[in-house]
């Protein structure tokens, strides 16, 4: 019955989205035999290339006078792969790209503006998906697939430490909470590890910035990076948050390169679905341990960081409006992620690669398949009004001078050792970001 109500929905989205699309001003497709080339990355991964396979045959079996050719790029040369195609103008229609902002600057990308604005389709989108990725007020990329940050919780140490696992509505103070309530660092067992709060807090706190504040226009150092950076310095040297040294990894766990995470020894781990497999048989294994997997907590802002893939379509495509539809079918349309989810299932495979889009229909299809350890992530999402808020530093102008100047100047380093005020040097880093901003659209401007 799942799968039937799963193809009816597809069904009815593809049969909906001609006239709709008609109404809104987009161009009707061509009835003409054509073909496009695309173009994306992980293909090697268990699944992927049946995903792929099953979303082209979606894709040319409603649109049947349209051929999809894959075009096969070596993943870790992905970038010297594009380049020498685009040498030989052999660009795909449609392809993935690691970095937006230098796919702009090579003048690879179509800008694809005026399609978000006419498909209604695109209003399915989380509104920060399309917000956040404006390059000069336009936006030359589309998200391909999201991975949300989420909390692994290791239910054994709630159990060892007699301490109830909290709902999964709950918020950031609950968090730390719990961290200091969990930690136990004399018997070397930590409340948190991979502080990635100078990432998650401006989306948390403000609800539509990524890290450095961005929100599509502008990067904004303030209240929430300081209380991020704050935050980090406090759980680290409080012992709250693992932070183990080579020499005490040797010690407690006979190995200096050792992951302590993996080990069993914290009781809640930031990371992200692609490591799930690992904790639900290695690591479980190994540790004995049992895990339970929890959206990030909510911020007053009620935004969640996820890292997002990115793809583009060609500016030199000979048909961009087909090329658009090819995206979205192939990413991040309602359509995609059913026969996605679908897939992945059918394979006995965790769906690791999670919609871009807010589509009830979509994340109760997650819901109903879900088993008892990540049900709950994906009610949280359907339940909470999360607005996922894509990973900004492939998309935002000026991120390598800001990066740079950042990590050079070791401002992590020296605000977790006591040698640096956040709030002192907010203003100046958030001049140099935006600096890099103004030199990067000079450029393209150019």
């Amino acid at each position: 019955m799942k799968k039937l109500l799963s193809m009816l929905l597809i069904l009815a989205l593809a049969l909906s989205a001609m006239p709709f699309a008609l109404a809104e001003g987009l161009e009707p497709l061509t009835t003409d035999e054509i073909t496009l080339r695309y173009a994306c990355w992980g293909q090697a991964e268990a699944g992927e290339p049946e995903v792929l396979q099953a979303l082209i045959a979606q894709f040319e079996e409603a649109h049947p006078n349209i051929h999809v050719e894959f075009v096969p790029i070596d993943q870790g040369t992905w970038d010297a792969g594009l380049t020498n195609l685009a040498s030989q103008g052999q660009l795909p229609d449609v392809f993935w790209v690691f970095s937006v902002s230098a796919a702009v600057s090579n003048e690879w990308a179509l800008d694809l503006t005026e399609f978000y604005e006419k498909d209604p389709d695109a209003q399915e989108l989380y509104p920060t998906m399309v917000s956040s990725s404006k390059i000069g007020g336009r936006n030359y990329s589309y998200p391909a697939v999201l991975f949300p940050h989420m909390v692994f919780m290791n239910k054994t140490l709630f159990d060892k430490y007699n301490v109830d696992l909290p709902s999964t509505d709950w918020t950031w103070d609950d968090y730390f909470d719990l961290a200091e309530e969990l930690s136990h660092p004399e018997e070397f067992y930590f409340g948190v590890s991979n502080p990635l709060y100078v990432d998650l807090f401006p989306a948390a706190i403000n609800g539509n910035q990524g890290k450095f504040g961005w929100d599509g226009e502008a990067y904004h150092f303030d209240d929430a990076w300081v209380e991020a950076v704050e935050t980090r310095a406090e759980v680290i040297n409080n012992k709250i948050c693992e932070w183990m040294s080579a020499e005490d990894k040797e010690a407690v766990l006979g190995d200096p390169g050792a992951w302590p995470p993996g080990k069993g020894r914290t009781a809640m781990h930031i990371d992200w679905p692609w490591t799930m497999a690992m904790f639900n048989t290695t690591v479980k294994e190994e540790t004995g341990c049992e895990f339970v997997y929890y959206p990030l907590p909510m911020g007053e802002g009620k935004g969640e960081l996820a890292i997002v893939d990115n793809g583009i379509i060609a500016a030199s495509t000979e048909h961009p409006r087909e090329a658009w539809e090819l995206a979205k079918w192939m990413s991040w349309g309602p359509m995609a992620a059913l026969k996605r989810q679908e897939t992945y299932r059918s394979l006995g495979y965790p769906v690791s690669r999670m919609p871009v889009v807010s589509t009830p229909e979509v994340w109760q299809e997650l819901v109903d398949n879900a088993d008892d350890t990540i049900k709950g992530f994906y009610e949280a999402v359907l339940s909470r009004g999360v607005n996922f808020v894509p990973s900004n530093w492939p998309v935002c102008p000026g991120w390598g001078e800001i990066e740079a100047y950042y990590n050079s100047n070791d401002i992590n380093g020296k605000i977790l050792r006591g040698e640096l005020s956040a709030a002192d040097v907010a203003a100046e880093l958030e001049e140099v970001a935006n600096r890099g901003r103004d030199n990067y659209l000079a450029s393209i401007a150019e």
